[in-house]
């Protein structure tokens, strides 16, 4: 009699070990990298701007961190060691997991555009936060929120280029950015960069060089922020 009830008890733990392995899933999020509702194009293509800038992109990459889903329950799903590297020049990067997500609608989204300061000062150099990839300051700087590079006829150089690397985490410099959007109740979460939405917002002519955190970078991460919306 005690080895049929055990027999039961197993029976029943793997049932509900399957079901609750089942309730949670993998969410794929897909990136989008638009310059005037098109998929951006890197070196080759010039767009012009609302400002009548003639623009050419050479690099754009950013941190997407932080990532908080609000659920249709009122539950929360906070992702661990949430860092991920979007670089224009590597498609792999505009698609990610979220592990074990719980399968039920999400009501809101959040997210951060950089780093925060706790992981700006930690020893983590690996993966996406691994210097080897051109977003690392320095100890006291921190990294680089969002990094855009390219060229324009109305930049006020000898090169034409403009350089924008934007970061900062000490309580005068901080450029992060918090992105909240509502999902009501969607399954999938596309992230939508609107690139002109930021270069319209300014003139390239007045402005065109920004490599240090400070004033200036936490309003240019104010404008940049107006790029994102989730689809």
């Amino acid at each position: 009699m005690k080895k049929v009830f055990l027999g039961i008890l197993i029976i029943a733990f793997v049932c509900l070990s399957f079901q609750v392995k089942n309730d949670k899933n993998d969410l794929t999020i897909l990136v989008h990298l638009n310059f005037q509702k098109e998929p951006l194009v890197l070196n080759d293509k010039k767009y012009i701007t609302k400002n009548k800038d003639t623009v050419t992109i050479k690099k754009m990459k950013f941190y997407i961190s932080n990532i908080i889903l609000e659920m249709e329950d009122g539950s929360t799903y906070k992702e661990k060691f949430s860092v991920h590297l979007v670089d224009a020049e590597n498609l792999n990067s505009l698609e990610f997991k979220l592990k074990n997500v719980p399968d039920l609608k999400i009501n809101k989204a959040s997210f951060d555009i950089g780093i925060d300061s706790l992981n700006s000062v930690s020893d983590k150099f690996e993966g996406d936060l691994d210097p080897i990839n051109g977003m690392y300051w320095a100890w006291n700087t921190g990294y680089v929120n969002m990094k855009l590079e390219g060229k324009s006829s109305s930049c006020a150089n000898v090169k034409k280029e403009f350089q924008f690397h934007i970061g900062g985490y000490l309580p005068k410099q901080n450029a992060l950015q918090k992105i909240e959007f509502n999902l009501d109740g969607k399954q999938n979460i596309n992230i939508e960069v609107e690139l002109s939405n930021w270069l319209d917002a300014i003139s390239l002519k007045e402005m065109n060089s920004i490599m240090i955190p400070g004033e200036k970078a936490i309003n240019m991460a104010r404008l940049y922020k107006n790029m994102f919306k989730i689809n």
